[in-house]
């Protein structure tokens, strides 16, 4: 309805325009025999027999008598005649073409609008008003605009373009703070997923200091162990090596070299005793490192770590008051 009503506004100042003195110089450019030239505006391919000085339309003989017959044409001028004028629009050029984008009809583009329908709330041309609106009520709209600018409809109008300024402004300011929350909403989220790293990252260094001090001790434990079962062993190889000395220097006195060999065996049983004993302590702990499960998962999972969850706004109570506004100014 607004819609309709601005380009009410815009046909009132272009209509007040326009006087009769268009009409008379299109009538001073009329040449004889140019009837043939011009068709009805209503009745496509059929010979003009009139024009309507203040519709500017050319009409054919039916037109002609049925024009002044629709109640919201009566008054119109209808010029009869052999001679019609070679344009009826202002500005064209002599095109026939309306030179205001305004004031073409959407329906048929070079014609111009003349009337509003206020069954449909709709502004149209001569055409339309035949064709689409017949029955409505319809209005002329050169006699409907006359002191438009003081009408309360105008004034309703300015005043509903007014309150949606205030609006709009309202509109903009809210729009504007709800930017800046944004922004600040994403640099708190940012240092909090930022500090979680770093206590993710410092939890995990933590871990890795403790694993390998546990391994660090294992090898330590398992590296004394064998140390100490190594000079074991060397100690019996030693003495194994004097004994076996000791039974060769008596090689020459076979009284000495059984004395001798009898004893190195007795020393040689207790120190294979020994390396026995000694082969049996000789081993280590094996380990394997094992990740943990809930890690694992972790690492599979695709939104591990954390996840962004999100949630609408609370309703805005200055949207309701918008609404509620707006729809109490259409009403």
């Amino acid at each position: 309805m607004i819609n309709q009503t601005i380009v009410i506004l815009n046909i009132v100042f272009s209509s007040n325009s326009a006087t009769m003195d268009e009409v008379g110089g299109a009538k001073s450019s009329t040449q004889p025999g140019s009837t043939h030239d011009k068709v009805c505006h209503l009745c496509p391919n059929v010979r003009a027999a009139a024009h309507c000085v203040d519709c500017r339309i050319y009409l054919c003989l039916t037109c002609k008598g049925n024009h002044t017959k629709i109640p919201t044409l009566e008054n119109h001028r209808v010029m009869p005649g052999t001679n019609l004028p070679t344009s009826l629009h202002q500005g064209n050029g002599g095109n026939g073409k309306i030179a205001d984008d305004l004031r073409r009809c959407l329906d048929h583009p070079q014609e111009e609008i003349k009337f509003f329908c206020a069954s449909h709330g709709a502004v149209y041309c001569c055409i339309c008003n035949t064709t689409k609106h017949n029955g409505c009520q319809q209005k002329y709209i050169p006699e409907l605009c006359k002191d438009y600018i003081n009408s309360e409809d105008y004034k309703k109008v300015t005043a509903c373009f007014q309150s949606t300024d205030t609006t709009t402004n309202t509109a903009l300011k809210e729009i504007e703070n709800c930017m800046k929350k944004v922004d600040q909403l994403n640099c708190s989220q940012v240092e909090k997923l930022r500090k979680f790293r770093v206590l993710i990252i410092a939890y995990l260094d933590q871990r890795e200091k403790e694993l390998l001090h546990e391994i660090q001790l294992t090898r330590d434990k398992d590296l004394a162990a064998l140390k100490k079962l190594q000079n074991s062993v060397n100690t019996i190889k030693s003495d194994m090596s004097k004994e076996l000395a000791n039974v060769k220097i008596h090689e020459q006195n076979s009284s000495d070299l059984f004395i001798a060999t009898k004893r190195a065996q007795a020393l040689l049983d207790k120190l294979r005793s020994s390396l026995q004993d000694i082969t049996s302590r000789t081993k280590y702990q094996e380990y394997d490192l094992q990740r943990d499960p809930l890690v694992e998962t972790l690492l599979k999972n695709k939104d591990g770590m954390a996840q962004i969850v999100t949630s609408p706004c609370k309703i805005n109570l200055f949207c309701l008051r918008f609404k509620m506004q707006f729809s109490n100014e259409r009403h």
